[in-house]
Formats: C-alpha cells, structure tokens, sequence
C-alpha cells in the first residue's frame, strides 16, 4: 500500500509553540483511523536504520515498526515517537488487526489519513484502530545523536532515543545559542555560513511539553551514533501517557 519514498532534505519553519501544541495534540487524544501493510522494510524516511536502530525501538514493549499517516507526521517532527494501537479486528481482509500494543514510528505514509498507521510488515487489508502517543519505553538509555554531512559550516544534526520529540534545538555558535531548522528527514539543519566548533558541540533540546535539556557532543563524526557527554533524557511526564 505505501511506497517508501527518499525525500529530500527539505527545511520545514514551524514556530516551537505551534509544534509543540500538535505533538501534545497526539498524546491528549485518541485518534480512529485504518490500519494498513506495506511489507517488510528495515528503511524509513526517519533514517533509523539497522544496525542502528535507537534503543527505544528496540524495547520489548515495541511490537511492530509502522509508518505515521501525513497529517501527524507533522513533517517529520513525530519520527521516533510512540503510539499505544487499540484493534478490534474490524475491516476488511485475510490478516485483521486486534489487540492492544505499542508501536514505533519510523517512516512516512503519504497516502494515509489521520488516525492511520502503515505496518512494516506482510498482511492484507485495511482494518478500524484508534492510536494515541505514548512516551516511548527508553528506560536508562539517554538521548543519542547522529550528523550526517556535516562539516564546521553545514550542521545536519538527529536527535535521537527521546522519551517524547524533540520541539526546538539550539547550538552554540561562537558564544551565542543560534536555531537550528527542521528537515522533512528528520535532523535539524545549520547552514547559515559561520563555523560552529566541531569539538565539544554545545546543543540545547527543548522537548515538546517545554521541558529543556543541554548535552555536549564531544566530536564531530558523520554517520555514527554519537553519545553525549552529559547523558540527558527527557524526564517522565507524568501528564502525559506512558507505553
């Protein structure tokens, strides 16, 4: 049903406030949508590819990769999130979706309404679910970082493991905190023709319920998961639902 599709880096300009009240959005409310199969894929328009998967997606309690219906996608601010699936085994096909699991969004569905989700696996048909996000089971494990084809004048940055999204990221720039911008890929971009020191990167995260956190990366290595050296994670919220 869904065709993965390599998008190009594209900077999306959406204001914190506004992003933050649409990722909120998706843990507050429980959304009807179908639930469909794209066959198996390890790829994804997140880029959380093996072997380098985050330790949240590969939590026991996340039972299936799925891609994320368009509209709350939110242009790729959702990658990474995860969403509680209640189904009844109602629709139309030979293999029903039932059950109550979590899943882990790590692709893009174009065609896909709100409320829907696009499973990375084989099975047939499209069947009635309703999702809700939840705060991903990342345990003791912290927030992960991966550049890619970064260099000191052209930072492509993914944040990465988070408890709940990222919302907005700093980085430090000659003494002074500077936006970073978000990609329709999943990382946030720094290209405004200025060095950033590419040791000890300085980066500020603020989480989509407000809460924020500053972690150093110690160097700058393109295509490998990076560690900071603060070992931060977004807090649990207790407002908001857990996996």
């Amino acid at each position: 049903m869904f065709l993965n599709v390599l998008l190009v880096s594209v900077t999306v300009f959406l204001t914190d406030a506004a992003i933050k009240d649409d990722l909120l959005n998706l843990y507050h409310h429980k959304f009807n949508g179908d639930g469909t199969y794209y066959g198996p894929d390890d790829t994804g328009t997140c880029q959380y590819n093996p072997p380098s998967r985050p330790p949240a997606a590969l939590h026991p309690t996340i039972k299936h990769f799925v891609a994320l219906n368009k509209p709350q996608f939110l242009g790729s601010y959702s990658c990474g999130m995860c969403f509680k699936v209640h189904a009844e085994g109602q629709g139309l096909g030979s293999a029903p979706i039932k059950g109550d699991f979590v899943v882990f969004a790590n692709n893009l569905c174009p065609e896909c309404a709100a409320g829907s989700l696009d499973f990375a696996e084989n099975g047939d048909g499209r069947w009635k679910i309703q999702i809700q996000a939840v705060q991903c089971p990342v345990g003791n494990t912290k927030l992960e970082y991966k550049l890619q084809g970064s260099n000191p004048y052209y930072i492509k940055l993914q944040i990465r493991n988070g408890r709940i999204p990222a919302a907005g990221l700093k980085i430090m720039q000659s003494g002074t905190w500077v936006e970073m911008t978000h990609s329709a890929d999943g990382f946030w971009i720094l290209s405004n023709g200025k060095p950033v020191d590419t040791t000890n990167i300085k980066v500020k995260i603020t989480a989509a319920n407000g809460e924020v956190v500053e972690d150093v990366i110690p160097k700058l290595v393109n295509n490998q998961v990076l560690h900071g050296a603060k070992a931060v994670q977004f807090a649990l919220d207790k407002s908001l639902p857990t996996a």
